[in-house]
């Protein structure tokens, strides 16, 4: 029969393994948050940089289109008109 203190010495040995192990996972894990917060600023500043590009590609297909359909002074005027519209609107619902 094994001894008792073989078998605890077993245990201590175990435990210890597993303390390495639960260590080593501990500092895995905060390299990963870190890698996943990295991510997620990157994939933000993306997001926003493509809503900036489909923001300006809507405005050049419109202008071009505008310019096409009314002449590059009238459209720039139709645009105009319009901008101040949405001023008028925006300062009719701020108050």
């Amino acid at each position: 029969m094994i001894s008792e203190q073989t078998l605890v010495s077993g245990i201590e040995h175990k435990v210890r393994k597993l303390i390495e192990i639960n260590l080593s996972l501990k500092q895995e894990n905060l390299k990963l948050t870190s890698i996943l917060d990295n991510v997620e600023k990157e994939k933000t500043f993306i997001s926003e940089e493509l809503d900036d590009k489909k923001n300006k590609l809507f405005n050049y297909t419109l202008a071009n289109t505008l310019g096409k359909e009314l002449g590059v002074e009238e459209g720039k005027n139709k645009i105009d008109k319009l901008l101040e519209e949405i001023d008028q609107c925006i300062a009719v619902l701020s108050d």
